[in-house]
This record gives C-alpha cells, structure tokens and sequence, in this order.
C-alpha cells in the first residue's frame, strides 16, 4: 500500500477517532471521517495485548491487504481507521474481508455493487 494511501501522524489518528463516525463487529471497530483529498486512507492500530510483534504485524498485514483490494470499491475521500480487537487473532483473511466488507457499509462507505 502506497504511502499516501496510509495514516501515519498521531494527529490523523485522533482527528478521526474525536470526529469521525464509527461501527463494530467482533473483529475490530472501525472509524470513518471526511478528509477532502479526493482518495481515502487507511491507519491501522493494533494493541500489544493482541500479541507479539509477529502476531501484530500479520494482523496488519491482513487488514491493509483487506482494504487495498476492495479500494476500488470505497467510495473516495475519507480517512479510516481500524481498531483491532483480540478476537481478530483467530480470524482468517476471508473472514477479516467479510467483516470490513459489512463495516464499511455500514458506514455509508461502499459504492460498490450491493451484492458483493
């Protein structure tokens, strides 16, 4: 995933968290807010309580790659950040899609097709 496609700043993360729209599911809680850049971004955050840095590292792993390839499908301009949750450990990479699929309907951001 490109760089500008990516939060990286403190800042940017607070920012969404503080006005940002948010939804859950077991896996992980997502927060979604308008940036006006005409592209979304995604940040990622993943507790030490998830695991090591080898566990959180393929967590993330799996979340960027969840998101990059349903980008086509977002619509554009917003900043997302996804807050994992322990249960995200004993998920697969299909699972991790489904729910970040349903997450971002539910935030009002999938302009794909509704039968995805």
């Amino acid at each position: 995933m490109k760089k500008r496609f990516r939060l990286t700043k403190n800042f940017e993360f607070i920012s969404v968290y503080k006005k940002g729209r948010r939804a859950g599911c077991p896996l992980f809680t997502m927060y979604a807010k308008e940036n006006n850049l005409g592209y979304s971004r995604l940040g990622v955050s993943v507790s030490k309580k998830i695991g090591k840095s080898v566990v959180r590292n393929k967590v993330k792993r799996r979340i960027k790659e969840a998101f990059r390839t349903n980008y086509d499908e977002l619509k554009k301009g917003y900043d997302v950040v996804v807050s994992v949750k322990e249960e995200v450990k004993n998920a697969d990479y299909h699972e991790i899609k489904r729910q970040m699929v349903n997450l971002l309907k539910k935030l009002n951001l999938w302009a794909g097709n509704e039968s995805d």
